[in-house]
């Protein structure tokens, strides 16, 4: 069996009980996370992160998690009070609230990243606080084995930025949001109690990273040197990344703001902050 890259386990964990548990499954292009939360007490007990390097298609990826859940012990655990699943891709836009509309989600997802096909399953998830709705896809086969692995739980299928609008929701002051994956990152505005501006970006070298950032930045006419910045995920204060961003931004801190809570993980190993959307 494949060796987890990131391996957790609290000790207050019974597989005995896991009607009381989440089950949260995160799925991007070339990993496979896992994560148990214990809603009650607000603690993850669980997490697991594969990497999954050989992959080159929709199809091989299902192929490798399948094998690879094959072998895990959490496979035959079922019953979970709820199962939650994340997709990280590209396949995604936001639409103001007022303009959505559930039987056009696949036209407004072409509009923004090309046509839809007969191959993806569309969902939505719906932001009040932000006036917002965001569309995205995941392949039907991924949906359709789902269905098969947790017959009796209630799937919750979410995109990636869907977890980190509604953490931003908790945000009362002016500020961004930085959410740094290994290939990929995540930029949110807020602005007067408003959501103004989220995308994610695919880079290869954190000059690129850093350039599209200051980039938007500049687009948005974003006061650098008095707005708040909290940069999460993948990154630390000796990171390429961060340390090319401090001279741009005055008030960078690493980590979250205090007024977003998440589950305590309790692992020294690994920091809350890296593991943000998976443990929300």
């Amino acid at each position: 069996m494949m060796t987890a890259a990131t391996h957790f386990r609290q000790e207050a964990l019974s597989l005995t009980s896991v009607s009381s548990y989440i089950l949260t499954l995160g799925l991007g292009s070339q990993e496979l996370q896992i994560s148990i939360i214990d809603p009650a007490r607000n603690r993850c007990l669980w997490l697991d992160e594969y990497a999954l390097m050989e992959v080159n298609t929709e199809e091989e990826y299902l192929t490798a998690i399948q094998r690879l859940l094959s072998e895990h012990e959490l496979t035959q655990k079922t019953f979970w009070k709820a199962v939650r699943v994340i997709i990280s891709n590209q396949s995604f836009t936001l639409v103001p609230t007022s303009l959505f509309r559930k039987e056009y989600a696949a036209r407004a997802l072409s509009l923004a990243r090309g046509l839809v096909t007969s191959h993806e399953s569309v969902q939505h998830t719906v932001h009040p606080a932000w006036e917002a709705v965001t569309v995205f896809s995941l392949p039907v086969s991924w949906t359709e084995w789902l269905l098969e692995v947790y017959p009796f739980e209630t799937i919750q299928i979410v995109h990636q930025v869907d977890i980190l609008l509604q953490l931003s929701t908790k945000i009362t002051e002016e500020g961004l949001l930085l959410y740094v994956e290994k290939q990929a990152a995540t930029l949110i505005y807020l602005q007067n109690g408003r959501l103004h501006y989220c995308n994610r970006f695919v880079y290869r070298a954190s000059a690129d990273l850093i350039y599209y950032i200051l980039f938007v930045l500049h687009e948005l006419k974003v006061n650098t040197e008095v707005v708040q910045a909290w940069a999460f995920g993948e990154i630390t204060e000796a990171s390429d990344v961060y340390q090319g961003l401090l001279p741009y931004l005055a008030q960078l801190t690493l980590g979250l703001p205090e007024s977003v809570a998440i589950p305590e993980l309790s692992a020294d190993q690994v920091p809350s902050h890296r593991m943000v959307t998976l443990i929300s």
